[in-house]
């Protein structure tokens, strides 16, 4: 039975709280629906893109040369039903922090340590973790990124899931290409439309990708100073602490997470960026967690320093969790997933030799 986890509820205990079983709660399997032939509506909602497009100083010369090629990429709506943040365990997910993704990471320190640092201290944020977010993204640059952008994003945009966000990015796609920051061929992403190793949407592009190395260009398909600082720039743009880690491994107290009590808010949520995650529970101090009976994962006192924290509980019955701290909220901004900001946490800590 698949378990869907928020902070340390699980679905399980809302149905019992209700007083249903969770087979009640399920709507009954319905037959697939027959596909629906729906090109001529999509080229229809392409022809009143091109006209709004317009309207917002995009030239009709772009528009002509890459909107005949766009076509609609059904498969893409199927992967964006099934992401792998929502199907999968946390055990399972979590494998993504292998030993040969490490290693990778230790190599990338050991040969470009110095532009690491350099492109990452303008922004205040430690390298290992920028170099952990593109670990995550894109195995460090290498993982091949062939998807024409402009079909994920068009389609995706098309679609009803998330149609009004995926319809910025195009025109921001557009705007890309037309202020000659890419050129067409350039513009390939992942089936979620997002560009180069650190995947970033077009929008964010626009935002907050960065020239660290002044040759005029922001080059996010090549590692290098580009994509690092940029990747930094993304993290302190979202309110990134450097004098902070992002949280810990811890065990829990005898009787598991079961014994712990219900969330509940005691005003201790660092920002409105960690407030935007009510999922995540109550922000409670180390201290109060210690009382709790929670412990770091050797069986050691927490830390004393006086921040609040936030426990995040892995799968049902592992009796794993994590004690996250602010920075951990900056992650989820750059992918609203639990399990994606502990893949990219810990694979921080793995390059860095530190040990949970």
């Amino acid at each position: 039975m698949t378990i869907v986890r928020q902070g340390f509820f699980t679905v399980t205990a809302l149905a019992a709280a209700l007083g249903v079983s969770l087979l009640q709660a399920q709507p009954a399997e319905q037959p697939a629906p027959e596909p629906v032939d729906d090109t001529a509506a999509f080229q229809a909602w392409l022809a009143e893109f091109r006209a709004e497009a317009l309207t917002r100083g995009i030239r009709a010369e772009t528009l002509d040369a890459i909107l005949p090629t766009i076509e609609q990429q059904r498969r893409v709506i199927q992967a964006d039903r099934a992401q792998a943040e929502f199907v999968e365990t946390y055990a399972d997910y979590l494998e993504r922090v292998s030993p040969r993704r490490i290693e990778m990471g230790k190599t990338l320190f050991a040969e470009q340590g110095a532009m690491l640092e350099a492109a990452s201290a303008p922004y205040q944020v430690q390298p290992r973790f920028v170099a952990a977010v593109l670990g995550m993204e894109s195995n460090y640059g290498t993982f091949p990124i062939t998807e024409p952008l402009f079909n994920v994003v068009a389609t995706l945009a098309f679609d009803s899931r998330r149609g009004e966000q995926f319809r910025n990015e195009l025109f921001a796609a557009f705007e890309i290409v037309d202020k000659g920051y890419a050129t067409p061929e350039m513009m390939k992403s992942s089936w979620a439309g997002a560009l180069g190793a650190p995947q970033f949407m077009p929008g964010s592009y626009l935002r907050l990708a960065v020239d660290q190395d002044g040759d005029g260009r922001r080059d996010l398909w090549n590692m290098g100073p580009d994509v690092i600082g940029s990747v930094a720039n993304y993290l302190r743009s979202t309110g990134w602490q450097d004098n902070q880690t992002w949280g810990r491994v811890v065990s829990l107290p005898p009787g598991g997470e079961q014994s712990l009590p219900a969330p509940q808010n005691v005003g201790l949520d660092p920002d409105a960026t960690c407030r935007r995650y009510t999922t995540m529970g109550a922000w409670r101090s180390l201290s109060d967690w210690q009382e709790l009976g929670v412990r770091k994962a050797d069986g050691t006192d927490l830390p004393t320093r006086p921040l609040a924290a936030a426990l995040i509980i892995g799968d049902e019955g592992d009796d794993k969790g994590y004690l996250v701290y602010r920075n951990f909220c900056s992650l989820l901004r750059y992918n609203p997933s639990f399990k994606y900001a502990l893949g990219v946490s810990l694979l921080s800590d793995a390059i860095a030799g530190i040990e949970n």
